[in-house]
C-alpha cells in the first residue's frame, strides 16, 4: 500500500512538473492582450448628436453604440454597430443620407471611415453604394477607392472609385466599369 501511493504520488508530482514546464508565455501575445489603448475608455449607447456651425445645422447622427479609444497619437471612436448620418443644406433641409454597419472617426484628423453596406442618398435620389468611404470634413468631401455603384432615376453606374462634396450633389467616378440604362416605367 506504502509503494502504491508512493509510485502514484511520484506520478502525479511528474505529471504537474511537466504540465508546468509545458506551459510557456508567448510575450508578444501578452503585450497584445495588455494593451490599455486597445480598450475603450468610454462607451455610450444610443447616441443622437446634432452638429451645428455658426448657428447652422451641418449634420446629425444616431448610432447604437459608440466606445471612444484614446490612443495618445490617434484617438478614435468606433460604430460597431453601425452608424446614420443626415447632412443639412444651409436652410435646415436634409441634404443627404449615409449609413453604415461600421465607422470610426478620428477626430484628430477630422475624418470618418464608414465600412460594411456604405449607403449614401441625396435629395435627387442617387444612391451610392460601396463597402467602404472616407469622409474628411475640412475639405467637406467623401470618396472611395473600392467598388461603387451609384443608382440614378435614369441609370446604374458601377465603378472603381469615386469623389464627391459631403452632400453627394456632385460626384464622380474615377473608373467606370459597365453602366445600365434603366427604361421609364410611364
Amino acid at each position: 500500500m506504502d509503494l502504491l501511493r508512493m509510485v502514484s504520488g511520484t506520478a502525479i508530482q511528474i505529471a504537474v512538473l511537466f504540465l508546468c514546464f509545458r506551459c510557456t508565455n508567448n510575450p508578444e501575445l501578452v503585450r497584445q492582450i495588455n494593451r490599455i489603448d486597445s480598450l475603450p475608455v468610454e462607451q455610450r449607447e444610443n447616441i443622437h448628436l446634432v452638429y451645428t456651425d455658426s448657428g447652422l445645422k451641418k449634420f446629425e447622427m444616431k448610432a447604437p453604440v459608440v466606445a471612444y479609444f484614446d490612443d495618445q497619437q490617434n484617438p478614435k471612436l468606433e460604430f460597431k454597430e453601425g452608424i446614420q448620418v443626415w447632412f443639412f443644406d444651409p436652410e435646415g433641409r436634409v441634404e443627404s443620407e449615409l449609413s453604415a454597419g461600421y465607422a470610426i472617426r478620428y477626430p484628430t484628423l477630422a475624418k470618418w471611415e464608414a465600412m460594411k453596406n456604405v449607403i449614401f442618398v441625396n435629395r435627387k435620389m442617387e444612391k451610392l453604394e460601396t463597402d467602404h468611404l472616407i469622409w474628411e470634413e475640412s475639405s467637406e468631401k467623401i470618396y472611395s477607392e473600392k467598388k461603387v455603384t451609384v443608382t440614378t432615376p435614369n441609370e446604374i453606374i458601377v465603378g472603381e472609385g469615386f469623389e464627391a462634396d459631403q452632400y453627394f450633389n456632385t460626384y464622380k467616378i474615377k473608373r467606370v466599369t459597365g453602366e445600365i440604362l434603366l427604361e421609364d416605367e410611364t
